[in-house]
């Protein structure tokens, strides 16, 4: 980089970010850019999140680091559960990479690479617990409807209490919906041998 003007070890430093940020982008960078980032906010105290945020970042980068935070939600969470508790608050607690890369550009594009592993199902947990349906009843009908769901509620929760201390893996389908469901109510705990032990908990909401 041209330096002129600039002190030896400031030059120094000047080039050594460079390389870093041509690095961890994996995209060309312009100098001034570099030099930008380094004025903004001072040349010994830029984070790969600082550099992130602020360049153009190549999409393998993206799916990379994406992929990173996953793997490690994944090992404190059960993969196909991970959508239905929430990726970005599960990821704040238990994603080195996510905490680090905490900008919102950098969690907005790390969201948008797992788009596939997190969409949502043709048919939401209540859909599939519950019978009221506003739209396709009558009032007297979705009336009905909603006193039996409040007592199918309280069967759930019955049931939940049920499934505290089994593994994920020995859930049928069922069960999973349910702890889905009722996710303000349930946390797991790794097993150590690649499983997740339920656990329950008052409701959060």
């Amino acid at each position: 980089m041209p330096t002129k003007h600039i002190d030896d070890a400031t030059a120094a430093q000047l080039d050594d970010l460079y390389v870093r940020c041509v690095t961890l982008t994996q995209q060309p960078v312009k100098e001034v850019e570099v030099l930008r980032l380094a004025i903004q906010t001072g040349i010994g105290n830029i984070t790969d999140n600082d550099i992130l945020s602020t360049l153009s970042v190549k999409d393998t980068v993206w799916k990379r680091l994406a992929e990173q935070c996953w793997s490690e939600v994944a090992t404190c969470w059960p993969e196909d559960a991970i959508g239905a508790f929430g990726f970005e608050k599960l990821a704040c607690e238990y994603s080195e990479t996510w905490q680090q890369l905490a900008g919102e550009r950098c969690h907005t594009a790390m969201t948008e690479q797992l788009k596939n592993q997190l969409f949502s199902p043709i048919f939401s947990t209540t859909q599939r617990l519950f019978t009221a349906n506003e739209f396709e009843m009558s009032e007297e009908e979705y009336r009905a409807a909603k006193e039996h769901d409040a007592q199918l509620d309280v069967q759930y929760r019955e049931n939940l209490s049920a499934l505290a201390g089994r593994l994920y893996s020995t859930l049928d389908d069922h069960e999973k919906i349910l702890v889905k469901h009722y996710r303000r109510m349930v946390s797991f705990t790794p097993d150590g041998n690649g499983d997740f032990v339920v656990q329950l908990a008052e409701d959060r909401q």
